[in-house]
């Protein structure tokens, strides 16, 4: 048995995955739990999750698929960039 509430334990746990330095932030959005005061404490003694940023990177042309050149799914299940799949096209087409 612990002293420490079980519903506290839990919520810590939870609170954990999810606290980033972005949390602390004004313009923090509604939706985020720890835009609430009461979760904020709740979550003050625990570590910053570790966040990894990934990013997609097209196998076909080795550039990185953003925005500007966004993922494209053909049939094949494959990902691959818009560029390259209109390179491609471009080929085919002669």
């Amino acid at each position: 048995m612990t002293f420490e509430s079980l519903l506290n334990i839990f919520l810590q746990a939870g609170l954990s995955a999810l606290k980033t330095p972005f949390c602390y932030e004004d313009d923090c959005t509604k939706e985020d739990p720890l835009s609430q005061e009461l979760f904020r404490k709740l979550a003050m003694p625990l570590p910053l999750s570790k966040q990894h940023h990934s990013k997609l990177v097209c196998y076909i042309t080795n550039d990185l698929m953003d925005t500007e050149n966004p993922p494209l799914v053909p049939p094949n299940g494959y990902v691959y960039s818009t560029k390259a799949m209109e390179e491609m096209a471009r080929k085919i087409m002669g």
